[in-house]
């Protein structure tokens, strides 16, 4: 069979999708599958695919390549080529994706129901979420759909995805915490002068590392929290592969940490619960406010893109207190690597 996946999406919707393509892979070998994703997500796709199968373009491209009657034109031609008996979709995918989709001559073409796009027509096949599934396990579930129409045993649960640099840790004298700051929404984000106050916390008696990132946060801890800044998505797995703790937003990093085993501390509000990864380890802590109304601000299609809590802005993020996270942060520690 020959399929195509369209996952145009950010780096955490991305790692959730990951594991459908390695165990397609996995099982069948023979199999011609091609991925259309971001440059920015191409290389966890790398250890399964050759890089002739990865298709790597911009999703805002994709979404107005339609005014663009030669770009769109070289699009159609490069899925005619393909020639996909089957084009899987997610639930995420743009209206142009599924035109590529009939376009691309695919007698199978497999999405997610309820998808908020302005063209919600093309699908073969619909799959909705479970109640109670994430969406790594509705994407998983519209792969089983693929695998059903295909006589491929499916397996129940996606396994975590495996990515290139997963690897044991080795041991040290002080437990090393990783801090990323950052999200793609403002919204999502604890106050950045949290993170710098638990940092330097941490860091009397923890080896701890902050990611510097591009449009990141003017403040940031002094010694001796360290520096990095990692140069793509591999030299930052490789950082939370070797650290004992991550601690984040419910963002991109925050997926490829918990992808690697690291455990994991993530103030949150905004997010919904079906994003969060179902690999995620035993001890890794998800905060979220209870009781607070307005939670969360994220719907599972279309969201508003900013706090919805005109009355208290961002209380659900506001309720985590440096004490707070902290506290949750050395108990996870001490189940891992016990501060000496």
């Amino acid at each position: 069979m020959n399929v195509l996946a369209f996952k145009l999406s950010p780096i955490g919707d991305t790692v959730m999708f990951l594991p459908v393509v390695q165990t397609l892979r996995r099982l069948k070998p023979q199999w011609k599958l091609t991925v259309c994703t971001t440059p920015v997500c191409a290389s966890l796709f790398r250890p399964c695919l050759p890089e002739a199968d990865i298709w790597a373009e911009d999703r805002a491209k994709l979404q107005k390549v339609w005014r663009r009657p030669y770009a769109l034109l070289a699009w159609l031609r490069r899925v005619r080529n393909l020639r996909p008996d089957a084009v899987l979709l997610s639930f995420d995918q743009s209206s142009m994706a599924r035109m590529l989709a009939i376009a691309s001559g695919a007698r199978v073409r497999i999405g997610g129901a309820g998808s908020a796009v302005r063209w919600s027509h093309g699908l073969t096949h619909e799959v909705a979420i479970y109640q109670g599934h994430s969406l790594a396990e509705w994407d998983w579930e519209m792969a089983r759909t693929l695998a059903t129409i295909s006589d491929l045993e499916w397996p129940p649960t996606p396994n975590p995805p495996q990515l290139s640099v997963n690897q044991g840790r080795m041991k040290s004298v002080r437990p090393r915490v990783l801090i990323h700051p950052g999200a793609s929404r403002a919204y999502q984000c604890w106050a950045a002068d949290r993170y710098v106050r638990l940092a330097e916390s941490l860091a009397t008696d923890c080896d701890v590392t902050w990611v510097d990132f591009p449009g990141g946060p003017s403040a940031a801890p002094g010694a001796p929290v360290s520096r990095a800044a990692p140069a793509d998505l591999d030299a930052f797995v490789a950082l939370a592969a070797s650290s004992d703790l991550f601690v984040g937003n419910h963002s991109g990093p925050f997926h490829l940490a918990s992808a690697t085993g690291t455990l994991c501390v993530v103030p949150t509000g905004p997010t919904l619960g079906v994003c969060d990864p179902p690999w995620a380890t035993g001890g890794t802590q998800i905060l979220r406010m209870q009781g607070l109304a307005c939670m969360p601000c994220d719907k599972l299609i279309m969201s508003p893109n900013r706090c919805t809590n005109a009355q208290t802005p961002m209380a659900c993020l506001n309720y985590w207190t440096v004490e707070a996270v902290e506290k949750v942060c050395r108990e996870s520690l001490a189940r891992r690597n016990p501060i000496p």
